[in-house]
């Protein structure tokens, strides 16, 4: 049986490798030159397995006023008028709290934690080189305030000696001794030491798993290959039409993000899906002893740190409903004086490089692995927002499992999801 799978970021070529394992004739197409160019090409980096609370649960009506309002410029709010993004966001202010907001950690957890499983696995067998570093994340905090809620929130979600260990200021040091400018200045209460968790270079991941797509699993890429349009006979995708020429398959893979979201909507299909876009900068190590050996999340900014090879990247930054996708001058001042302000300078500073990429987040923060009822060889794999790189291997195993009709009970709920 033939897949056709549209997008050649961690999503679309994990779904690639899956199901071409599980035996199915797979192609990719890619309207860049190769894979791992966009959101997959310089996020983050952190494999936040054990992290699961969901990202709309840290906002409210009042705390999103204050962003609206707020000059800090981690945050910001774009388009207020557009009538889809006030229905977006009511859905993610009644995911932000209570029993929605304690299910969709749970059902998060249940993907990150098969997703862990298959890295474990996928290293092994495939043996990809990508800096992966398993060292653990540090969650540090500036007051006993926001630690405290830190630590309710990981018991509420029974993360406690299990994935997270309770840290004071003088443990974050000995465990990452970079930490010392703010230990220094009083600005380090303690921390949340996540000991599952990792990091690596998603492009490089991507970059790799492809090749072993191709040489190994005999998968098909064609790259420079823009869709047009989707082309259904109104019970079925019939085809997709592409700047060269049209394709065709017995089974249609959409892993492309916010960015083709105009296909989606040619087709009459609202995955909920607003862009959010994130920014980051890589530094070049200059000084191995005294960068950060683990990665690290400052929550209060949003912001994460990793150490990927000899590469140092800081990433955060979350613009609503921005699909422009070009880097804001000050938002990566923004990235630049966090580094400065948490850390020494032991980067390439003046040579460092900066990205953004458009997120696609949905409002219950879940990702969208669903077979869409109106066109039953339609499947959808998409909307990981900021957890994409974390939760990409699992995304693409189930996606195999649901078009082979495998899907596990305790993946369930994401049949429950309504595509209209």
């Amino acid at each position: 049986m033939r897949v056709l799978v549209l997008g050649a970021g961690i999503i679309g070529v994990a779904s690639a490798y899956y199901l071409a394992k599980a035996g199915y004739e797979v192609t990719v197409l890619e309207a860049n030159e190769g894979p791992a160019r966009e959101c997959s090409f310089a996020n983050g980096g952190q494999l936040s397995f054990s992290h699961i609370e969901n990202w709309s649960s840290s906002l409210s009506f009042f705390s999103l006023i204050r962003t609206l309002t707020s000059t800090q410029p981690h945050i910001a709010l774009h388009n207020f008028g557009d009538k889809k993004l006030m229905f977006w966001l009511a859905s993610l202010l009644s995911n932000s709290f209570g029993i929605n907001a304690h299910k969709n950690s749970r059902n998060l957890y249940r993907i990150s934690a098969l997703s862990r499983e298959l890295f474990r696995s996928i290293i092994d067998e495939e043996k990809i080189d990508f800096d992966f570093n398993d060292s653990g994340i540090l969650h540090f905090y500036r007051t006993k305030k926001e630690l405290n809620k830190a630590i309710n929130n990981a018991k509420n979600l029974d993360l406690l000696e299990k994935e997270a260990v309770i840290l004071d200021a003088d443990q974050c040091i000995e465990k990452e001794p970079s930490l010392v400018k703010l230990y220094q200045e009083n600005k380090l209460a303690g921390g949340l030491f996540y000991k599952n968790d990792a990091c690596g270079n998603c492009a490089k991941f991507v970059q790799n798993l492809a090749k072993i797509c191709q040489e190994k699993y005999k998968v098909k890429f064609d790259y420079n290959v823009k869709v047009k349009n989707i082309l259904t006979n109104y019970k079925k995708i019939t085809g997709v039409n592409t700047t060269s020429g049209v394709y065709d398959a017995d089974n249609y893979v959409y892993a492309l993000g916010f960015g083709g979201i105009s296909l989606l909507s040619g087709i009459k299909i609202d995955p909920k899906i607003r862009p959010l876009q994130g920014y980051s900068i890589s530094s070049k190590v200059l000084n191995l002893a005294e960068a950060p050996q683990i990665g690290l999340t400052d929550t209060r900014n949003k912001i994460v740190y990793s150490r990927i090879g000899n590469i140092f990247r800081v990433a955060g930054v979350i613009e609503i409903n921005n699909s422009k996708n070009k880097i804001s001058k000050n938002k990566i001042e923004f990235l630049q004086k966090s580094l400065n302000g948490n850390f020494s300078n032991y980067g390439d500073v003046d040579n460092d490089t900066s990205w953004s990429g458009i997120r696609p987040f949905r409002p219950n923060s879940l990702p969208l692995i669903y077979q869409v009822k109106k066109y039953g060889n339609l499947y959808l794999n998409t909307g990981h927002g900021s957890l994409g790189w974390t939760l990409s291997l699992a995304s693409g195993q189930i996606l195999a499992d649901l078009i082979d009709n495998k899907l596990p009970e305790k993946f369930g709920f994401l049949r429950q999801e309504k595509v209209g």
